[in-house]
């Protein structure tokens, strides 16, 4: 099956799905084992978010969760005023509502879209990958990412990573002082020895001319991506580094839409693009990247859903159906999260594994 082969729009899912009896949303508020984890933009003890299920009448319940995301706007109390406006409407009007979803933009329609390819492949009583395309492989290399610290503290944190399995690490930087991030990038290095894959994300903290003098410093620990090295709008500094740098450059922040990935690509701004399903609106508008940048010969990977397992499991089936696959996906960060009501997705020696049964395959607690 190729890619995006059925319709997972809103409405496509909707005229699929069974007819509706209700909606429950719910806020998450689930407290970082480490309250001190920072990157660039903010810091926050706990990872705010909201988890959705989507009723039918005939017992089937889709589900979704997505976090809040300032950095790119998108702030809890004004999600849940959009969404509790829509979602009367999906469930009175069916198979007619996908109007009504199209008004929300980034994760207040990922939410919606994500709980109804739940609750249609549940319907179906099969994966979701299934409805997104033809399956290649049942399982991803994941990322862990380090928090911004003290190079020795990073380079402790590296090496207890990599004892657990992993073999993938991202190290955040933020240019408070680039010789700073250069040392904490060599810290890590040394501690985690030549094998382990390094990747780095500096949020945007850097200038162009400022990033191209940190990548030529830093390209000797074999550095594999530098990701949004520039703000999301300084495309010209995007693209100057992907002609200059020697670490291929990422765009993240810089990719929060479809119309922003085709500026990218028509000004040959990036070597690769993170997929991040609520920033771009849903697992259909991913669909749309995707093909995108194969179209374009970039680069594509699964960037960091934080947040519930339920988020990491609908980026799963997703990643698990990408032909051009870069691996790793960074869908590991549930592990650094308590209090998580979903239970269901595993990751073994740096790997996760698609989960048995329908839907995306992971369980709510009824206790939640």
């Amino acid at each position: 099956m190729p890619l995006g082969n059925e319709d997972v729009s809103p409405g496509g899912l909707l005229a699929e799905a069974p007819p509706l009896s209700g909606f429950r949303i719910r806020q998450l508020e689930l407290p970082k084992s480490d309250p001190t984890w920072r990157f660039a933009l903010a810091a926050n003890p706990a990872s705010p978010g909201f988890l959705l299920e989507l009723s039918a009448k005939n017992g089937d319940v889709g589900s979704a969760s997505v976090g809040e995301i300032q950095h790119l706007g998108y702030r809890l109390a004004e999600m849940k005023d959009a969404l509790e406006k829509v979602l009367p409407h999906v469930v009175s009007a069916g198979g007619n509502a996908g109007s009504h979803v199209e008004t929300l933009k980034g994760p207040s329609r990922a939410l919606i879209q994500m709980a109804l390819l739940d609750l249609v492949a549940r319907s179906r009583q099969v994966a979701a990958h299934e409805l997104l395309g033809g399956l290649e492989r049942n399982s991803v290399r994941v990322t862990r990412i380090l928090s911004l610290k003290a190079p020795e503290e990073m380079a402790r944190i590296a090496s207890s990573h990599v004892n657990e399995g992993y073999r993938d690490l991202k190290i955040k930087l933020d240019n408070k002082d680039s010789d700073l991030d250069f040392e904490r990038v060599s810290a890590i290095r040394a501690a985690v020895g030549s094998e382990v894959n390094l990747t780095v994300d500096a949020n945007q903290s850097y200038s162009a001319e400022g990033a191209l003098s940190i990548s030529k410093r830093i390209a000797q620990f074999r550095i594999e991506v530098f990701e949004q090295p520039v703000p999301q709008d300084d495309i010209e500094g995007m693209r100057y580094l992907r002609e200059r740098s020697p670490i291929p450059i990422e765009a993240d922040e810089a990719a929060n839409s479809v119309e922003r990935v085709a500026e990218l690509i028509r000004m040959k701004a990036v070597h690769g693009v993170s997929i991040k399903i609520p920033k771009l609106g849903g697992i259909d508008k991913a669909i749309q990247v995707v093909q995108m940048c194969s179209d374009a010969g970039l680069q594509v990977r699964i960037g960091a859903h934080v947040g519930s397992r339920l988020l990491s499991a609908a980026a799963l089936q997703l990643a698990v159906v990408i032909p051009d696959l870069v691996e790793p996906a960074e869908l590991a960060e549930f592990e650094r999260l308590e209090g998580d009501p979903v239970t269901g997705l595993v990751i073994e020696a740096g790997k996760i594994g698609l989960p048995a049964g329908p839907g995306y395959g992971v369980s709510v607690s009824p206790a939640f």
